[in-house]
């Protein structure tokens, strides 16, 4: 499963060993995330609210920084040494989450890593396969009444398209735990074969076979390399 890290630059981040945010496969971590700039001082002293709107903001650029952005939040954690101040602090959340709320919580704590410090925010994401914006059912070639409608069905196709190429990927993954050694990843006379076959599903669909081919010789070259990096020579 692929993962990918992103970082802020805050001086805890290399003290302590973590990182910002994590994404594994369609799942988001965030640690938890202080209200402070790009130097690691901490904003606006004393003001709930904008401390709580950097916090937010910099959950924002971690997430869309891994392919992701507030709406795909499923939980937010709010951590604050003063609940008295609880509608400042829900006052930003409500700006970032309102059309897209998730669950979330909020206590108070006794203090925080420094104390000009009035939150810390954690939060979770989920990524869909295919972006939100669209899942909408495609309407027919026939039925597209302007460009705008035919652009959005070729970006639906084309994240489809992605999204199973990266399911693929995962199989070539598991794959290479089955194969004995590297010419059984290679497999030349395999390959031949899965090129031949994609020939005759471009000519069904009334597509070049000789462009498709020349995609999956791309495309199966990649997941070969791929698999070579996760295969492990049995004992």
């Amino acid at each position: 499963m692929t993962v990918q890290r992103a970082f802020s630059g805050a001086p805890w981040e290399s003290q302590v060993g973590y990182c910002r945010a994590i994404r594994v496969g369609t799942h988001v971590y965030l640690a938890g995330t202080a209200p402070i700039d790009e130097a690691g001082n901490v904003v606006a002293p004393g003001d709930a609210y904008a401390q709580a709107k950097q916090c937010f903001t910099i959950i924002q650029k971690a997430l869309r920084s891994l392919g992701a952005d507030c709406d795909a939040v499923v939980r937010t954690r709010m951590l604050v040494t003063d609940i008295q101040r609880w509608q400042l602090f829900a006052q930003a959340h409500q700006e970032f989450f309102a059309h897209h709320p998730p669950v979330t919580t909020m206590v108070e704590v006794k203090a925080l890593i420094d104390p000009a410090m009035l939150i810390e925010v954690e939060a979770e994401a989920i990524l869909s396969t295919i972006p939100a914006s669209l899942e909408a059912k495609m309407p027919s070639p026939e039925a597209c009444t302007n460009l705008q409608q035919i652009r959005s069905a070729i970006d639906q196709i084309d994240a489809q398209i992605i999204a199973a190429l990266g399911n693929r990927l995962a199989y070539v993954k598991v794959a290479a735990n089955f194969k004995r050694n590297e010419s059984g990843v290679t497999a030349s006379d395999r390959v031949r074969s899965m090129l031949e076959q994609r020939r005759i599903w471009a000519q069904a669909a009334n597509l070049d076979p000789d462009v498709i081919e020349q995609l999956y010789r791309d495309l199966v070259n990649y997941f070969i390399e791929v698999e070579l990096q996760h295969f492990h020579i049995p004992d």
